[in-house]
């Protein structure tokens, strides 16, 4: 099948043939095997693709997607930081509360009277004593 035929067919298919064209053409397809297998495969093709077009391209498609997108609920950075980092927040708190119940235990070693906060974080008293040891 030549390009002519081809560039023929497409012209068939879309009605731009003139009468004795199209004559022309469907005397070359009663005779020619290939080339009506040919055509009625390129029939096919096209009866698809206008079964399968587009609905959303109906008019106001932009203004449609744009109303879409407006939407939606836009997502910031700590919404993903947050949705990022929920599944450690129980490993969090575990570790902050094994930490707070270790120190806890070694209160004794803090002071005398140490406050919760003291006791928990073990922080040791600010004085000149405990100043001069840091700065060794």
């Amino acid at each position: 099948m030549t390009d002519s035929y081809r560039s023929e067919m497409l012209r068939a298919l879309t009605g731009e043939l003139s009468a004795s064209e199209r004559e022309a053409f469907e005397r070359a397809l009663a005779t020619d095997d290939a080339l009506r297998v040919e055509w009625e495969r390129l029939q096919k093709v096209s009866s698809l693709l206008q079964e399968s077009r587009a609905d959303s391209f109906r008019p106001f498609f932009a203004a449609r997607v744009a109303q879409r997108i407006k939407s939606q609920r836009e997502e910031s950075l700590t919404d993903a930081l947050v949705w990022l980092f929920r599944p450690l927040a129980p490993v969090a708190i575990a570790v902050v509360a094994f930490l707070a119940l270790s120190n806890w235990n070694e209160r004794e070693l803090i002071g005398d009277d140490p406050s919760f906060l003291a006791a928990i974080f073990a922080a040791v008293p600010a004085t000149p004593e405990a100043a001069y040891v840091l700065d060794m």
